[in-house]
């Protein structure tokens, strides 16, 4: 998932943002849960570009 020219940073305990040049987007994702047994991170990339898929078909 992404474009050419993202970048981003994932920081401790969860913490992670993103910027997506092509889509106009930041992301910006804080939680303090250090040794999540969960894919966090991942789960939130996912569910933002679900939500964006799903407003491009309206």
């Amino acid at each position: 998932m992404g474009s050419d020219g993202e970048y981003n940073w994932g920081g401790a305990a969860g913490t992670v943002f993103w910027i997506e040049p092509v889509e106009e987007l930041v992301v910006i994702s804080m939680i303090q849960l250090m040794q999540s047994p969960w894919p966090l991170r991942s789960d939130v990339k996912v569910a933002v570009y679900q939500a964006l898929s799903e407003t491009y078909e309206k």
